[in-house]
């Protein structure tokens, strides 16, 4: 589902440029979903890029590069915003090339180096046409840590846990621009996070550190610099995670008859297509019970 067509790739500032990303997640042979993920370069001394898509993505990236008169053997850093495989598809490949140093937070390294260990606890459909390989993380992020990139780039790493345990957003500190990956839900779309408590947490935090800033970007959405939409798509978020709340605790209560039909259940009462009964959608909604 994309929810802008145009502009694939924008200038946000003159160094934080937005690359938008297509992709499908193979659903059976012959159903695809498209979806999309946008990714950042950061043109200054040296290029960083804030994750790198998905598998194959390397080739828009780089020559995104050159039509901006740089090279991609000028890339330095990657710096990866959680381990899923639509944001360090091509990190491998982009690493064998340029020799840059990968940058993550702890908690989802060990997802990033193995990705067969993500796709046995996170199955998505068609996982490996996503991500190319494993990637080692050469530097560990943690929450508050400052990275200064270039002369005026300066960057705020806030731990951001709920989507994923390490999920990461950044503060781009001079420009005030919060970039926020996917830590903010899509209100009706396929609920795809760890744990909802600690989202629900970090949704509180991103809508205090947006109140200082002049600019949203996430991985979905074209940037948002009117203070009312920022406030808008944060709130639909949570929302629609209190929604998901009220209905999975109805739904998965008594005994369960068959693996999977409570999450069944709750996706036909969200009105969410069916194929998303599976153990994604089941680790999320399972969640919501923890206290």
């Amino acid at each position: 589902m994309s929810l802008y067509k145009k502009g694939k790739r924008m200038k946000v500032t003159e160094k934080i440029h937005l690359l938008k990303i297509d992709f499908e997640i193979r659903i059976t042979p012959e159903k695809a979903l498209p979806r999309i993920v946008n990714m950042l370069v950061i043109f200054g001394d040296k290029i960083t890029l804030v994750d790198t898509g998905v598998k194959g993505s390397e080739e828009k990236i780089f020559r995104y590069i050159e039509k901006n008169n740089r090279k991609f053997s000028e890339i330095e850093t990657i710096i990866l915003s959680h381990s899923h495989p639509d944001h360090i598809g091509s990190a491998a490949k982009i690493k064998e090339m340029t020799n840059c140093k990968v940058l993550a937070h702890t908690d989802d390294t060990p997802w990033i180096e193995n990705i067969e260990t993500q796709n046995r606890k996170r199955h998505v459909p068609g996982f490996f046409n996503l991500v190319d390989r494993s990637v080692k993380v050469d530097k560990l992020l943690a929450d508050g840590q400052i990275l200064k990139i270039d002369d005026d780039v300066t960057l705020k790493i806030i731990h951001s846990l709920g989507h994923s345990k390490g999920s990461l957003n950044i503060l781009f500190v001079e420009d005030k621009i919060l970039f926020t990956a996917d830590s903010i839900p899509l209100k009706n779309d396929i609920p795809n996070y760890d744990d909802y408590c600690s989202l629900m947490r970090s949704l509180e935090r991103i809508r205090a550190d947006s109140n200082c800033c002049n600019m949203l970007l996430t991985s979905w959405t074209p940037p948002l610099t009117i203070d009312s939409e920022i406030r808008n798509i944060i709130d639909e978020g949570k929302s629609y995670m209190l929604k998901l709340d009220e209905i999975v605790k109805k739904v998965y209560a008594g005994t369960e008859l068959e693996p999977l039909s409570f999450c069944r259940t709750a996706v036909h009462q969200l009105g969410l297509p069916p194929f998303l009964v599976n153990s994604i959608m089941e680790r999320a909604f399972r969640s919501h019970l923890r206290s």
